[in-house]
Order: structure tokens, then sequence, then C-alpha cells
């Protein structure tokens, strides 16, 4: 049987042994200290300069979650957060104070915000705790903190008790809430841009079509032109001109808030004459209703509730009536409803300033680009002009601005923004606003607006990528609580969360105003936002937490 001949093993020398566990030693030393010295840096960081909170409650969604569920909607894939419920009853009456999004007990479904798709399962999901924040704790020892700025204060009545709002009303001013806007000393007060940007409450995402197979469930984002020549590509649209000619059309894309059932808004169109053979519907037991040449409908008409009339007659005068209103209903105002509460149309409220975003890429021709967005008043139209190197503002087709295209714009790519916000239109390219916000007055209340969008391009070739329409946030005033306006003391802020209608804040509290000495600091930044996964064992769920640090983020 053949072996292998082994060498004896070769064993260190003393003095080798020595150093080797010398430079062991030195290492775990080394180690050891290290950690004990980080340690005691975080200590005295958080000691004298800053310090991590946890947020629980919804107050400030979507800019900041308290526990909540992230969703993916099946149709469209809208991703967002759903508040989930606090644990205890007490915990409850204690955080909520009435608010009607978070109960004692989260909903088996709940409805997509973007499509309307109501049969989404929210209980399965595994439910995530808040962001937490690193706050500096010294940024308001030589300055007060500034209008819509996130601030985090100690409960007045409860010490032990931390708040994070956001800052709307300064020392000494009267405040008054009035159509979801916020006055101070009769003046209202508006938001720049990068507030804008950390307060939009998304409504529509291009990426997040309607892919389902309901009759009753359509894309918000369409081509109403009849030649166009748009062409969609996943997540972005091209655009190929077939003639760069001066007088060529904007060819246009447009968004239409398109509802899938519900509402109690009424939809009329014209019809002459009501058929024979069909009975004519009874207003007390249809939605359904004729009357003087009109035909109405209230709420949204499901595809069966269309098809079921138009089978009952065959005037073509009666089929395209119906058709038209079935097609209007669905048409409704955008409103005050965040994905992250529970829906209850009974307190929404009609919204009309708006935010759109996207980027333009592969640019080509000499032609323009141009934005519309609609309030209850007005049209304004931004115009972004390669030919003329310029870009304008048109408020109901009058030129209100206009200047010159900056030189070091980068025409290869360009993200565009344009608002509506707090009576303002303000337009950025590259982040850079070309000309001041045009500010201006409405005499009218916010009304239902169910097409306030619409973007396109003349003479043109381009992609547009990363198309976001949002809205900006509405106010709720809650009089039944508490005054419809407040007085400060010279040394008290008035706050409000982003998220209005279940917030508790300045507007519901025995006594409004943040006194000064309640002040702990400044959020900087998300740290450690996470995220939560499932695991099944022996038959019961348990959910853990796990650190999302690619959802880190510097707070506006």
């Amino acid at each position: 049987m053949p072996y292998h001949r082994q060498s004896a093993p070769v064993l260190p020398a003393a003095h080798e042994l020595a150093a080797t566990d010398s430079i062991t030693t030195g290492l775990f030393r080394h180690v050891a200290e290290s950690f004990i010295l980080l340690a005691i840096a975080v200590a005295l960081f958080r000691g004298f300069f800053a310090e991590g909170f946890m947020i629980s409650t919804g107050s400030m969604a979507p800019a900041l979650l308290g526990y909540h569920r992230r969703v993916v909607c099946p149709e469209c894939h809208f991703q967002f957060a759903r508040g989930a419920a606090v644990e205890t009853e007490q915990d409850y009456r204690r955080i909520a104070q009435g608010s009607y999004d978070i109960g004692l007990q989260d909903p088996p479904l709940i409805r997509c915000p973007s499509c309307a798709f109501t049969d989404i399962a929210f209980q399965e999901l595994p439910r995530t705790e808040g962001d937490q924040l690193l706050v500096h704790k010294h940024a308001y020892e030589f300055r007060d903190p500034r209008r819509w700025e996130v601030i985090v204060f100690r409960n007045p009545d409860d010490p032990r008790e931390a708040y994070v709002k956001r800052v709307a009303g300064l020392p000494g001013e009267q405040i008054e809430i009035r159509d979801g806007e916020v006055f101070a000393n009769g003046i209202l007060c508006r938001k720049p841009l990068e507030t804008q940007r950390g307060m939009k409450v998304p409504v529509s995402r291009w990426e997040n079509q309607t892919l389902g197979t309901d009759p009753d469930a359509r894309s918000g984002w369409v081509s109403l032109e009849k030649d166009s020549c748009w062409r969609s590509e996943g997540a972005s649209l091209s655009l190929r001109s077939r003639e760069f000619h001066p007088e060529t059309p904007i060819d246009w894309i447009s968004y239409r808030h398109w509802g899938r059932a519900g509402g109690q808004h009424e939809s009329v169109v014209p019809l002459a004459e009501w058929p024979r053979e069909a009975a004519i519907p009874k207003d007390s037991f249809s939605p359904l209703s004729y009357r003087s040449g009109e035909l109405a409908y209230v709420g949204i008409m499901t595809d069966v509730e269309r098809r079921t009339w138009l089978s009952r007659a065959d005037d073509p005068a009666f089929h395209d009536a119906m058709n038209r209103l079935y097609e209007k209903s669905h048409l409704v105002g955008v409103v005050d409803e965040s994905g992250y509460n529970a829906v209850d149309e009974a307190r929404e409220h009609p919204v009309d300033e708006f935010f759109l975003s996207l980027t333009l890429k592969d640019l080509k021709g000499t032609g323009r680009f141009e934005i519309q967005l609609r309030d209850t008043e007005n049209v304004f139209t931004a115009v972004i002009d390669f030919g003329q190197k310029e870009c304008r503002l048109l408020r109901n087709d009058e030129l209100v601005q206009q200047t010159s295209l900056p030189d070091s714009l980068n025409a290869s790519s360009m993200d565009v923004e344009f608002s509506l916000f707090d009576n303002q239109a303000l337009l950025a390219l590259n982040g850079d606003v070309p000309f001041p916000p045009f500010q201006y007055e409405t005499m009218e209340t916010p009304q239902p607006v169910s097409q306030p969008v619409r973007f396109g391009a003349a003479q043109l070739d381009c992609t547009v990528h990363n198309v976001n329409l949002s809205r900006d946030v509405y106010y709720v005033t809650r009089t039944e609580q508490g005054p419809g306006n407040t007085v400060l003391a010279d040394n008290e802020f008035y706050v409000l969360g982003d998220n209005s209608p279940v917030s508790v804040d300045s507007r519901v509290w025995a006594k409004p105003g943040v006194p000064r000495r309640a002040l702990i600091g400044k959020p900087l930044v998300v740290h450690l936002p996470s995220s939560s996964c499932r695991v099944v064992w022996n038959g019961t769920p348990h959910d853990f937490r796990i650190p999302d640090f690619s959802r880190a983020r510097l707070i506006r």
C-alpha cells in the first residue's frame, strides 16, 4: 500500500511566540479602544449636538412616516405608505385624539390613491416602524425657526413627549386658516420651491399606468390629439415630430383624474328626448335622471350600468348621450385624499394647487415645450422655447413673465418643475428659477379640477421621463375644536402637521402656541428609515425591522 511521508511540524521559537501574542494583544486592544472612543464620541455628539428621535404617528406623512405598512398596488404598481394601527386603546386616544385614519384595528382591504383599486389586502403586509430623525439640538440657540421649517419640540403639558411639526406662524402674528391656506396678519403665506418639494403629495405618475381588465379603470394620462406623435415607452414617453414647420400645433398629453366608483358629484349631458321604449328612471330610486332635455347621473356610472341602459333602447342619440355621461361621470376633481389615511369622502376637500415635475432628454429641433397647469380660475402656461432661446409664462394666454434661457443650461437633459402652490406660478429648470415666482390673487374658493395639467411640444423631438403630478397640502380648518384664528405671543410659534386631516397640532390644542423654551431642535436627516419583513413561524407571523439606508434623506 503506498503512503505519503509527512514531515515533522516546525515549532516557532519562544521569542516568535511572544511576538505573535504581542501583536494579537495589541490588535485586540486597538479595536477595543476604537469602539470605546467611538461610543464616547457618539455619546458626546448626541449629548451636546444631535439626538435621535423615532416618529410614531402619521401627522407629517408622506414626508415623514410613523408606524405604517408599505403597499404596492397590484394593478398600477403605485407604491405608497399606509398608516398602521396603534397597539392599544390608550395609545389610540393619546396619539390620534379623534383622528379617523388610524384606529384600533387595521382594515382588511384598502384603496389605491392612484388608480382607486379597492381590493388591496392590507393586514397581510408587514408593519414597519416610523422614520428615525437626527435632530440638531443647538440650531435655534442663535436664531428662531423660520416659516415652513420642520422642528422638534416638547409637549408643554408633558415634557416627556416630543412632537415633530412644521412651523406655520411666527411670534406675534395672527394666524388664520382659510380655504386650505395659511394667512399671517391677513397675508397669504407662500412656500418656496424647496419647501414645496418636501411637502407635495403624490397624485399620479406616468409609470403607474392601470394595466387591469376592469373597464371602469383607465389611465389618467392620455393623448387627446387625433394624430398624436407621442409614443409610450414603458416608464417614459417619446415624441418624434413628423415635421418642423413653424405652424405645427402643440401635440398634447393630458391628465384626467379618472375615478372608478362612488362619489356624490353630478354629471349632466344634453338629451333632447328620452326614448319611448325605455322607462324613465325615478329620481328617488336611481342615480340616473332625465329632466328638461338633460340626462344626469349622481356619482360614477359603472360600465355594467351603462350597458344595462344601452340595452333598453336603440335610439342613436340616447346611446351617444349615455356614453358621454359615462365618460363625464368618471372625471372627478382632485381632493385632499392621501394614501396614508383611510378614505372618508365626507371629509374630502377640492384641491386646485398642483406641482408637475418631469425630465426632458434627447432634445432635437428648434421648437418649444409647454406645460399648462389649471386652478379654479386660471390656466398658466410655461413655455420653453429652444428656437428663441427663452422661457415665457402666460396667464390665461396673456404674457406675464419672460426671460432668456441661461447659456449654462444643459439642453441634452433638463429637469423641469412647474407649480401653482399658494397662488404663485413657479417654474424651475435644472433646479434654477429663471424668473421670480408670479404671485396672483384669487376670488373663489377651490372648486373641483378634474383635468389639472397637460404638457406637449411642437417642432421638437424629445423623450420625457419621471412624469410626476402632485398637489399641495390642504390645511383643514378645525373650528369646531378651536378658534378660527390665533394671535401668538412674542415667544410662541404656530405649528401644523403636513397630514392635515389627522394631525393633532396648533389647530386643536387649548394653547395653540408652542413656546420658545419647548424647542428641542431642527431635524437634519432621516438617518435610519426602515422596512420590514414577515416570517411565519409555527403558524404565527413575526415582523422584523430591517434598516433601509437607501431611503436616508435630508429633511425639507
